[in-house]
């Protein structure tokens, strides 16, 4: 779309925004090239960073499909769950499912998700230098938290400081407060941990911070991919006026991501591929 740039009160205070190609921008080389765009009648909200935790995209049928959904969302970052089910073929299994899932026509990261009794020193080293944001570790009960060699992993995740996070598949006993529990094991072994345990879709903005996503991507900042969403208000238009754009409650209108439209009205751009996304640094912004 080229340079231009955009005003808008989002967040309370004016901003004057500018886009260059795929990134937003402070300066321009040419200010005379640039173009206005008009968004008063719009909310500017940055794009979502979302986890596949509703529709898995591994286990995905169609994954056009189930991609095309999320970005009907907002979503201008889909983080897919990959699970680990082999100590000796995980390596193998990450490959085959990148090739899977290639060019998906939405901006991805690998999210490695280990079950408890996988998890070990060589996996995380593994995922680290894959540039994954973060690791889910998968626990049943309350006892996986306890087997674990965590001196050992701790010594893993200082390689690059990945953060782990925890999924809990406990559907028998509902009692146990698996998030305290959690938190003191991260505390006596001095797990780096993502500040929010990551059980919603919408990553938090703490958690886009630890895992090193922010500010590249998660936020309308200087140097950061252009990703935003369009909220149609309606605002000065005439009653009798055709509407260009469909409002539906927290679904956006316009999802724009690295400056090019993905969809309008819930229709998506066939144009825009996606590409595989990699983390250089966790928790370089906190």
């Amino acid at each position: 779309m080229g340079v231009y740039w955009f005003r808008t009160n989002t967040g309370g205070a004016p901003q004057e925004i500018t886009v260059r190609d795929s990134s937003f921008a402070t300066k321009v080389a040419d200010p005379f090239k640039m173009m206005e765009m008009n968004v008063d009648d719009f909310v500017v909200e940055p794009g979502y960073v979302m986890m596949d935790v509703h529709e898995r995209i591994e286990t995905s049928s169609c994954i056009i499909t189930s991609v095309e959904a999320y970005i009907k969302r907002g979503c201008t970052l889909l983080l897919v769950q990959h699970l680990v089910t082999s100590l000796c073929w995980y390596r193998e299994q990450y490959e085959q499912f990148l090739e899977r899932i290639q060019s998906p026509g939405l901006e991805y990261m690998i999210i490695p998700v280990v079950p408890v009794h996988l998890l070990k020193p060589e996996v995380v080293r593994f995922f680290s230098r894959k540039g994954c944001p973060f690791l889910c570790v998968k626990v049943s009960n309350a006892d996986d938290l306890f087997a674990v060699k965590w001196e050992w992993i701790v010594q893993a995740q200082g390689y690059k400081r990945i953060p782990f996070t925890m999924i809990v598949k406990d559907l028998e006993n509902t009692s146990n407060n698996y998030a305290e529990l959690w938190s003191k094991v991260c505390d006596q072994y001095g797990i780096i941990k993502l500040t929010d345990l990551q059980d919603d879709e919408i990553l938090s903005f703490q958690n886009l911070k630890d895992s090193g996503i922010f500010p590249k991507q998660g936020g309308i900042i200087s140097g950061g991919s252009a990703d935003y969403n369009l909220f149609y208000t309606g605002r000065g238009r005439g009653v009798d006026d055709e509407p260009h754009f469909l409002y539906h409650d927290s679904v956006p209108d316009v999802t724009i991501s690295k400056g090019r439209i993905l969809q309008v009205n819930q229709i998506v751009s066939k144009d825009v591929k996606g590409t595989h996304r990699k983390v250089s640094f966790h928790k370089h912004f906190v």
